[in-house]
């Protein structure tokens, strides 16, 4: 069966198409007024997106932890750098 379908389709075909993604695991792209609208996909699929993105913020966050202080320094540094400067003058 295609991979995109128009709703129409999708209306007429709901079971087969349903049938079709969890025996196959294929996703079906539906598409209203000639643009793409939704995805259909298998649960195993969506599941696995799902605790990608949860895992993906966990990570970030292990290695974000330490740069709050490297920040502050950075942030020292150029002020720093611009009370030096001659040329112009900077309020703090």
């Amino acid at each position: 069966m295609k991979e995109v379908v128009t709703i129409t389709e999708a209306k007429a075909k709901l079971s087969e198409l349903v049938n079709q993604i969890c025996v196959l695991k294929e996703k079906i792209s539906i598409t209203r007024k000639g643009k793409p609208a939704v995805v259909i996909l298998p649960i195993e699929e969506y599941e696995r997106l799902k605790n990608q993105d949860k895992k993906g913020l966990i990570m970030a966050k292990g290695v974000l932890a330490g740069f709050d202080k490297e920040i502050d320094r950075m942030t020292e540094s150029i002020y720093e750098k611009r009370e030096k400067e001659k040329s112009r003058r900077v309020p703090l």
